[in-house]
Formats: C-alpha cells, structure tokens, sequence
C-alpha cells in the first residue's frame, strides 16, 4: 500500500504543476512573476530528482540483466532531464511553455509509474 501511495503522490504532483502552468498561461504567454517561475523550475528539477529513484531495488546477478536495467535506467534519465531542462529552459528564455515538452515528461513518467505499479502487484 506504500508504494501505490508513493507513486500516486508524484502522479499527483506532476498534475499540480501542470495545472498551475496552464492557469498561469493565457494564449500561449506566460503571466508568472520571477519567484513563481523559480518555484516551477525547482519543483520540477526536485520532481525529476525523486521520480528517477522511484522503483530502485537490488539487481539481479546475472549479467544481461545487469546490462539492460542500467542501459533502461540511463535512458529514461536523460529522456526526463532533457525534457525537464528545455521546459526550464523555456519558462525563463521564451516565457513560454511548449505543451509537447510537458505531455513528453509526463507520459514518461506515467508510464514509470503504471509499469511499476503493474509489474509489483503482478501475480
């Protein structure tokens, strides 16, 4: 029951911040004073830092294996820290958020979540 609540607080954190970014966003501009742009960037930097730790646990002896979580685990890294440092990117050069970056981190992630959650409580 931890784990599920664990992985429902981040879907629910990623779901605040959108949400607050599209309230915050009126034909496509961005109407964010600077404390709250930097609140963003922080939440989302701490976000991608505690989603990347989500469903760490004790790796298998063999090799292969070894090979292909690690492999698995760098991609999903880079692919959310790239996402993650262009919406930071663009929230203090354009003062605009591309939706495509957001939906990118978050389906991501949702399905990080889903796989880990499913793959848990498989039977």
């Amino acid at each position: 029951m931890k784990v599920i609540l664990y992985y429902l607080f981040l879907l629910i954190g990623i779901a605040l911040i959108t949400g607050f970014v599209i309230s915050q966003s009126s034909d496509g501009t961005m109407s964010m004073s600077m404390t709250q742009v930097l609140s963003l960037a922080g939440l989302l930097a701490l976000y991608t830092i505690i989603l990347s730790v989500v469903g760490e646990g004790k790796l298998e002896d063999e090799r292969e294996q070894q090979h292909r979580y690690i492999a698995n685990r760098a991609g999903l890294i880079a692919g959310t820290a790239l996402l993650t440092i262009a919406l930071i990117f663009q929230l203090f050069v354009t003062h605009r958020i591309d939706y495509w970056l957001l939906t990118g981190l978050i389906v991501i992630n949702l399905t990080k979540i889903v796989g880990l959650i499913w793959l848990n409580y498989k039977k």
